[in-house]
């Protein structure tokens, strides 16, 4: 029969709700006409032009968004995997905003290389392949955790996957942040912090399928070959895509 899983404690729903006040502004009129308080009246427009883009709704959306990820991202970081196992389909947003840092993060190592050894196509070799290799990496490891808990007729929800392994990945962008940080004092350094990220992404995948009661009778096979047959895949989509854009380095360089 299926199982139903729940997390093991009901996750902070701080991290993903919030609510925004937008605090009623007027623009002070103008009390004299005359040419002199030209330049002050169009000061003034400006300012209150400022004030109605720093109060508009969105943008006060935006800095509670920023504050609440701000403080999963410094909890998560201190405990990935416990965290893992308490989080839901309410921090489903989380995650796709720790992978969208992953990816963004990765562009920028790659441009702040191309940059720092003044390779010819920048844009293009240094941000757009990266990020587009990145994002099709991290979405073919979910695609494929999905696929092995389906093969093992598991039941779960795919916002919760989602949020599961973006918070494995928080240790990953720590390290592409420090990553960028070092690209210009120590590439060496960099490199090997930037090959760690990759690595954290094997350990979330298998992590996350792990943390499910694999084995079932009513899998279609044994699931150390489900998920050894996840990691190779992994594997060599990273392999292809990382090695297209090196190789891209390499040409560009000669």
């Amino acid at each position: 029969m299926d199982e139903r899983l729940e997390p093991a404690a009901e996750a902070e729903s701080g991290y993903t709700h919030w609510s925004s006040t937008q605090e009623p502004f007027s623009a002070s009129p103008s009390s004299s006409p005359s040419v002199s308080a030209q330049p002050s009246a169009s000061g003034d427009k400006d300012n209150n032009q400022w004030s109605n883009v720093l109060q508009n709704e969105k943008v006060q959306q935006a800095k509670e968004v920023s504050k609440q990820y701000l403080s999963y991202f410094l909890s998560v970081m201190a405990r990935p995997y416990q965290t893992m196992k308490t989080v839901g389909e309410q921090h489903a947003l989380n995650g796709l905003l720790t992978m969208a840092l992953v990816i963004l993060l990765v562009s920028l190592f790659f441009l702040q290389t191309f940059s720092a050894y003044n390779f010819s196509s920048l844009f293009l070799g240094g941000f757009v392949r990266p990020l587009i290799f990145t994002a099709v990496t991290l979405a073919a490891a979910l695609v494929l955790i999905y696929a092995v808990l389906k093969m093992e007729k598991l039941a779960f929800h795919a916002k919760t996957l989602v949020a599961q392994f973006g918070s494995l990945l928080v240790p990953a962008a720590a390290s592409l942040i420090v990553a960028n940080v070092f690209v210009f004092i120590s590439f060496s350094i960099a490199f090997y912090l930037f090959v760690v990220s990759y690595i954290i992404i094997f350990v979330a995948l298998n992590a996350v399928l792990f943390h499910y009661p694999l084995n079932r009778s009513a899998a279609a096979m044994d699931s150390l070959y489900s998920v050894l047959i996840a990691n190779v895949v992994l594997f060599y989509i990273m392999y292809r895509l990382l090695a297209a854009t090196i190789f891209g380095m390499i040409g560009m360089l000669f």
